[in-house]
């Protein structure tokens, strides 16, 4: 059966995200989602804590010290605004800031079916399949997008493989059948996409992009002429960009030199 997931990507800066569970299973969610989106905004709720899981945020929260925060965006986002929801009158047990301005806050308590009013997006992360099921309940009757832990059929979205290289992120799906195969894509991905070139790249194209002039059919087919190149260049030793004659910006783009108005 064909893969049917329709894949998008959440901006947890702007969201709302509840964690349930702060144990093994909590940990590797938390972590997967922080390394990927580390200004998530995440609530915790669970009446206890592993280890490795307050030394992964205590880590952030030491290495967030020693950054300022970057500046608020025209929807109102960045700074300080980046804050996780609170429980009122509730005291927190923790809180720990990132580097990149989000916020992780802990309640160390058993989740309440109430808890889901505050997220947009909630994550059941217990070993308890019971408790799961509970968070499933509260959060589908409240309209919010779950994810069950080992348990895909109750699952709205799932937390793939993830690649990312600077502005470049590919998110791998086997639609739940093979997560062995997905992590290995990502090893493979990782190997082939070195981290300072795709980035550089990426930037080139970007400064490439913004220089353009002329009408839309024409902007459209110098972008084509140049990611063709792109991937030409693996079975070409000498591939060469193949803008039309006398359109081609790129090689200026390339040298980090600024682009020529035309």
């Amino acid at each position: 059966m064909n893969n049917q997931l329709y894949p998008a990507f959440f901006r947890l800066d702007r969201l709302q995200l509840l964690v349930v569970g702060a144990g093994e299973v909590g940990e590797e969610k938390l972590s997967f989602i922080l390394k990927s989106s580390p200004n998530a905004r995440v609530v915790l709720v669970a009446p206890w804590m592993g280890e490795e899981l307050k030394a992964l945020l205590d880590q952030y929260d030491e290495q967030a010290r020693t950054q300022e925060q970057g500046p608020v965006d025209e929807a109102g986002f960045g700074g300080n605004q980046l804050r996780a929801a609170r429980f009122a009158g509730e005291a927190t047990a923790g809180e720990w800031q990132t580097p990149a301005g989000g916020t992780v806050i802990w309640y160390e308590r058993k989740f309440r079916e109430s808890d889901v009013r505050v997220a947009d997006l909630v994550v059941a992360a217990t070993n308890f399949k019971e408790i799961n099921f509970t968070v499933w309940t509260a959060a589908k009757a409240a309209r919010r997008l779950t994810n069950i832990a080992d348990t895909p059929s109750l699952c709205d979205f799932y937390l793939g493989s993830i690649v990312t290289r600077g502005p470049l992120k590919i998110a791998i799906s086997t639609n739940g059948q093979s997560p062995t195969f997905a992590k290995r894509f990502r090893q493979f991905l990782e190997a082939e996409l070195p981290d300072f070139e795709t980035t550089n790249l990426l930037d080139n194209l970007k400064l490439f992009r913004d220089r353009l002039t002329g009408d839309f059919q024409a902007k459209v087919r110098q972008l084509n002429a140049v990611t063709n190149s792109l991937l030409s260049s693996a079975t070409d030793e000498k591939a060469a960009c193949r803008c039309p004659d006398g359109e081609c910006l790129v090689e200026t783009a390339g040298k980090g030199t600024p682009v020529p108005d035309k």
